[in-house]
């Protein structure tokens, strides 16, 4: 995952592999450390190119599996 935006400017470029997901933030493993990304205003490209906004991964994972059913 690459952080594409961020309200957080340190954070946009940032690549790795997610560690650990809370309703509001992602914590990415960038090799070296882990950088945790508030989900509020970022903007996500996935290893397979597609981009998500933080909006659309916000909350808990058993709610936004409520919303996808909608």
């Amino acid at each position: 995952m690459t952080v594409m935006n961020s309200s957080d400017p340190t954070k946009i470029g940032r690549t790795g592999r997610v560690l650990m997901e809370t309703a509001n933030t992602l914590i990415i493993d960038t090799g070296g450390h882990s950088v945790t990304v508030e989900k509020e205003g970022a903007v996500f490209s996935l290893g397979s190119g597609k981009r998500v906004t933080g909006a659309e991964i916000a909350g808990r994972l058993q709610d936004r599996l409520g919303r996808a059913r909608r």
